[in-house]
């Protein structure tokens, strides 16, 4: 759950750092590249997953062969899809800009951000395999090191750039290169420590054999579509909150990096269900099967009351400590009803998508998301016009909800592969 949540603190602390700059176009620009970046990530953000879900069954099963490839063949695609991103990065970001329609400041703010954190592509893609070859392997406390020491370091530089050497938004930009760079340094040096691989003994053949990915990508195609249709989702909600004007998108954008931090805290949850779950196919355990299940909704409930909780009685300190705009924190608080009950609507859905991620059985996920997806479309398109904003985050809320619901249907199935 460390680990994990770590993830969107290089956006957190980037947001929280521009808001606490007078004009709010510096936190409405940060938070549109955040948001392009997650598209680009998150996209490809199959290549942690199903590593995770590989690595766990090597382990289960005791074969380091497996255990290599779940490395290495993922590897070798994230370097494929990283080159892709920088070739392409002028067309990617103006399409993006366009489709979104901010005011033309915040758009240029934008660009400077952009230009310079395109480059981390193959850091942050390289990192993404390591951390999922990590968890995967149940080496757990060095996968919380190296997410841990990269956001420290991003945000000591990033305070040091913007309030010492004053570079605002450009500053908050080389901070996070400068902390995936040394995340990718790092990711070496464990992947060394931790892989003990036999490279002599490396199938070749088998790793760039064409054939043989064809599994791998069916797995990762149905990962792909299920973070597309997240993606179409943080679209639409970003280009509707910039309609509202760039207060709103300011507000909306602080309460979904405090949505986005429960989000990531849910997500250990369901990285450790996707690796018992993993060993559990991997050994051909339904025992272990049936116990990762029991005490992931077991614990599911006690973190959800603790994130509600914690966010009820901490919303104000939480929101002010991404901004002092007074006028966005007053927006902010408006809003954030809906956050406190993100975690009841998404939790179910989140771990149970760890669970079929582990098993590698897909198809499921992207069923969901698709027919979620449908679901938020039909929300926002009733609920924006009756109510502006706060109709837009009711759809998320049902969107989240629907996943939950939708996967626990598919839970049976899964279960009767251990029958």
């Amino acid at each position: 759950m460390l680990s994990t949540m770590t993830q969107p603190l290089m956006g957190a602390v980037n947001t929280a750092v521009m808001g606490q700059l007078p004009d709010p176009k510096y936190i409405a620009a940060v938070s549109l590249g955040a948001i392009l970046f997650n598209n680009l990530y998150w996209l490809f953000g199959f290549l942690r997953v199903s590593t995770t879900g590989y690595a766990a069954q090597a382990f289960g099963a005791a074969d380091k062969r497996l255990g290599m490839l779940a490395f290495f063949k993922p590897l070798v695609l994230a370097m494929l899809i990283s080159a892709c991103c920088i070739l392409f990065q002028k067309p990617i970001l103006e399409l993006y800009l366009a489709m979104i329609g901010a005011a033309p400041e915040v758009n240029e703010l934008c660009r400077d951000y952009y230009y310079i954190l395109i480059w981390g592509a193959p850091l942050v893609f390289g990192n993404y395999v390591t951390l999922g070859w990590l968890m995967g392997q149940t080496r757990v406390r060095a996968s919380v090191f190296m997410q841990v020491s990269m956001n420290v370091l991003n945000m000591a530089l990033s305070i040091w750039f913007v309030f010492w050497l004053h570079m605002d938004i450009t500053g908050v930009a080389f901070a996070t290169l400068l902390s995936q760079l040394y995340g990718g340094i790092l990711s070496v040096v464990l992947m060394y420590y931790y892989g003990d691989f036999d490279y002599k003994a490396l199938p070749w053949s088998e790793l760039l054999d064409w054939r043989e990915f064809i599994g791998m990508l069916q797995v990762n195609v149905n990962l792909m579509i299920r973070t597309a249709c997240l993606l179409t989702v943080n679209n639409i909600i970003a280009a509707v909150g910039a309609s509202f004007g760039t207060v709103v998108l300011a507000a909306n954008a602080v309460l979904l990096q405090l949505k986005d931090i429960m989000s990531y805290l849910i997500d250990g949850m369901a990285n450790g269900a996707a690796i018992f779950s993993g060993r559990a196919v991997g050994a051909k355990n339904g025992k272990l099967f049936a116990a990762t299940i029991k005490m992931t909704f077991k614990w599911l409930v006690v973190l959800v009351a603790i994130l509600m909780l914690g966010y009820h009685l901490s919303n104000e300190f939480f929101i002010r400590l991404f901004t002092n705009i007074e006028e966005v924190v007053a927006m902010a608080m408006t809003y954030n009803v809906f956050v406190l009950f993100y975690p009841v609507c998404a939790g179910i859905g989140m771990v149970l998508y760890g669970v079929f991620c582990g098993a590698t059985k897909t198809a499921p996920v992207r069923n969901m998301m698709l027919m979620a997806l449908l679901v938020f479309y039909l929300l926002q398109w009733q609920l924006v016009p009756l109510w502006g904003n706060s109709g837009l985050w009711l759809a998320l809320l049902g969107f989240m909800l629907s996943q939950s619901i939708i996967l626990l249907f598919y839970l049976s199935s899964l279960r009767r592969d251990f029958a």
